[in-house]
């Protein structure tokens, strides 16, 4: 069995010059593909207020942009986000890889679901201040500053949740937004190693841990977090045909940078994809992006199965995982995930029972893949279904301030597995000794 140790897989290929001006570009593009739907679909007027109204909503789980706002301001939400943070990242001379494709994806995916340019900017201020007060180059802390974002509703529910007045909730919000980025680099290190690099949101555990705390004191003073949820499912038929496009985009770009072949992705298969795997840097961008479409379809055919509608929290999934299969997913290592949720809810080990809940759980559970590339579908199964077990029951630990709640269960739930499947491997080989 290959070793446990956590380290990054990469080769030189993806930091050639111009492999980095094509991804760079890439990416620009797809933010600017959705600001250009967001501006067409709706409205200015209506595209305005749909937009300060996302932009003022508390944003705790689950608010779906969608209802919150409109159409064309929730695409323009997740354009205008996703394109400041890749500029960001491309001023402070980062090499795109898999994890920043991944970060991208996912600030892209929950920006239709909790992530604004209001709430997104006080996290990564406090990582920066972070780098400065170790200092370090922010660069080296600029993927906890991206997905760190996970805790934004903190900001948002302080500033407009709470009931204080306007100036104290957005000033009070900052601030407790700058020390949750000021904590969140140590963490997501020492987390790491507390679910050896099984569950791909590790950031996601981070910052429920943190986000955890803050709801407990809150509580502790009175103030309990109101959950709530804005859903709608009215543009789904809409949403379809964006992700059909955007698959079929991808799937058409990595087939032509891979000189229109599919070498490479059957070897993509093979691996474990277990933290930190990054799969530009080891099969190259083109079969990266055929692997990022195909979880895409994947997941799309999913939904179809078991007879769910698209909306924000769903789109965001979708686009949370076609990112991270740029760094661990792959249909090999996600479907038994995906399997054991579906078979949990319909054996009753969980209390969620609506089609949307068992799609959104399925989804993020995909973070775990990394237990069946390495131990085997049977493990990814039982993950699958420990993971629907657990996630509805974590949600009032942070009271929907934390995005990433499933990289929050997925944490526990690996940390829980992996020394348990150690130990069966270890029985199975004495015993055949």
């Amino acid at each position: 069995m290959a070793n446990k140790k956590i380290f990054y897989q990469t080769t030189n290929k993806s930091f050639a010059p111009i492999s980095q001006l094509l991804t760079q570009r890439l990416l620009i593009a797809y933010s600017i593909l959705l600001i250009a739907i967001g501006v067409l679909s709706t409205p200015i007027s209506d595209l305005w207020f749909g937009s300060l109204r996302i932009l003022t909503s508390p944003s705790n789980l689950v608010s779906d942009y969608f209802a919150i706002g409109n159409l064309g301001s929730a695409f323009l939400n997740s354009g205008v986000l996703t394109l400041v943070s890749i500029l960001t990242t491309k001023t402070k001379g980062n090499s795109i890889t898999g994890p920043m494709i991944a970060a991208f994806f996912t600030i892209s995916g929950f920006s239709f679901f909790g992530k604004n340019l209001f709430n997104s900017i006080p996290i990564p201020l406090g990582v920066y201040l972070y780098a400065r007060i170790q200092k370090k180059p922010f660069g080296q802390y600029s993927i906890v500053g991206l997905f760190g974002s996970a805790a934004s509703p903190v900001i948002s529910y302080l500033a407009f949740g709470m009931g204080f007045p306007l100036m104290t909730g957005v000033l009070l919000g900052y601030t407790i937004g700058i020390i949750l980025g000021i904590l969140l680099p140590p963490l997501a290190a020492q987390f790491l190693h507390f679910h050896q690099g099984f569950s791909l949101y590790n950031i996601g555990f981070a910052t429920g841990i943190v986000t955890m705390f803050f709801t407990s004191f809150t509580r502790l003073f009175g103030r309990d977090i109101t959950e709530q949820t804005y859903l709608t499912t009215e543009y789904s038929s809409f949403l379809l045909f964006f992700l059909c496009g955007l698959c079929g985009l991808l799937f058409l770009t990595g087939y032509l940078l891979n000189h229109r072949s599919f070498q490479g992705l059957a070897h993509l298969f093979d691996v474990s994809g277990k933290l930190v795997t990054d799969f530009v840097t080891i099969f190259a961008l083109g079969v990266t992006l055929m692997n990022m479409a195909i979880m895409g379809m994947l997941l799309l055919v999913f939904i179809y199965l078991l007879g769910g509608q698209l909306s924000g929290p769903l789109l965001g999934a979708i686009l949370t995982v076609v990112g991270f299969s740029a760094f661990g997913n792959h249909w090999k290592n996600s479907l038994p995930i995906l399997i054991g949720v579906v078979l949990a809810t319909r054996l009753g080990f969980t209390t969620e029972t609506s089609t949307f809940q068992l799609l959104l759980t399925a989804i993020f559970g995909t973070s775990l893949a990394p237990i069946s590339g390495y131990y085997g579908p049977i493990a990814g199964i039982f993950a699958g279904i420990a993971h629907a077990a657990l996630v509805s029951n974590i949600t009032y630990l942070h009271g929907g301030l934390n995005l990433y709640n499933n990289g929050f269960s997925s944490g526990f739930v690996a940390a829980a597995m992996v020394p348990l499947l150690d130990e069966i491997n270890q029985i199975k080989r004495r015993m055949n000794q």
